[in-house]
């Protein structure tokens, strides 16, 4: 089965539940619209079918995952609000950001109330299944501790706006907070729920983690060569924004003289014609930048796939496999 195939099969179960969290008659309008402005944009929901395909593979049924996957949307999408607040960015998945539309209050508001919403999921799963009361606590732990990592890894990302270089082993520790923190935590869930082993639900967050680095990577790369349509935000504006993506740490390591001073002129000017944008992209081609971005993607999904040696084979673990493919060979 195919990662689209699966997502696709998958995804219905997730959309209802994510609707009873948030059902559309919640008061006030305003706060209830704002909360549900993201998750209503669509997504493909990559992080809670990996929760509920890791679920499957330690032998679970995903349906005992169902909120807790919800949970994970949620938590990503209370992210995605307050990072756009941080970054001044104004679009998102081809709309309007939250607070563009509703305001920097209401968006934090928004934001505020999809994190409740993430610990009532958790709750009602674990009341649900009848989840005993060791797993119930090491799930609460486990997306209690993404939460808070996210949160480091957005306060490394504003420290780091304010520098001119980065070193890859800095760029490498906040991407492991941002983005691998959340599918670590997608994969651990899944496992628990699934009544994995402690072996198990180790090596599946593992999987994770070096799933979202490898994730993040081409995003940095997507940010560049994408399309407009497909990012949902002008293509080059990680540079124009000054954002330190591995694509940027590599090149201020490797240009010199005029080349570096065409990157400087773009980076982190919100003003610079796109012209010289695309040229600046242009350039980090030429001089094999792109390329070399992608080989450390390349390295951290091979990472992820070796950690699903051992498991039985079933649909959710092609699924698994695949998606290491998936995420550095995807448009948008």
């Amino acid at each position: 089965m195919s990662v689209l195939e699966y997502i696709s099969r998958r995804n219905p179960a997730v959309e209802r539940t994510l609707l009873r969290l948030l059902p559309p008659g919640l008061e006030p309008r305003e706060l209830a619209e704002a909360s549900r402005h993201l998750i209503k944009a669509g997504g493909k929901r990559l992080r809670p079918c990996l929760t509920l395909a890791c679920c499957e593979v330690v032998g679970g049924e995903a349906e005992r995952a169902l909120e807790t996957a919800a949970a994970v949307e949620l938590l990503h999408t209370f992210s995605l609000i307050h990072d756009d607040i941080m970054d001044h960015s104004s679009f998102r998945r081809g709309v309007k950001t939250v607070h563009r539309i509703w305001g920097e209050p209401m968006a934090i508001l928004a934001g505020d109330a999809l994190f409740a919403k993430v610990f009532e999921a958790l709750s009602l799963n674990a009341s649900r299944i009848g989840l005993e009361k060791e797993r119930t606590a090491e799930l609460f732990r486990v997306m209690s501790r993404a939460s808070f990592e996210l949160s480091r890894g957005q306060a490394l990302d504003l420290l780091f706006s304010r520098r001119l270089s980065l070193r890859e082993e800095e760029y490498f520790q906040m991407v492991s907070l941002k983005t691998g923190a959340l599918m670590w935590a997608s994969a651990t869930s899944g496992a628990l729920l699934g009544g994995g082993t402690p072996s198990q639900v180790r090596r599946l967050g593992e999987y994770g983690k070096n799933l979202g680095i490898a994730f993040q990577i081409q995003d940095d790369i997507l940010g560049l060569v994408g399309e407009k349509e497909e990012l949902g935000k002008p293509v080059g504006s990680d540079l124009t924004e000054g954002k330190h993506t591995l694509v940027v740490s590599l090149a201020l390591r490797t240009l010199r003289g005029k080349e570096r001073r065409r990157l400087l002129r773009t980076l982190g000017n919100p003003s610079a014609p796109q012209e010289e944008v695309e040229g600046v992209i242009a350039l980090l081609r030429e001089r094999g930048i792109l390329e070399r971005t992608r080989g450390r993607a390349l390295e951290f999904s091979g990472r992820a796939r070796r950690c699903l040696r051992g498991f039985r084979r079933s649909e959710a673990l092609s699924f698994l496999e695949e998606l290491t493919d998936f995420v550095i060979e995807r448009r948008m």
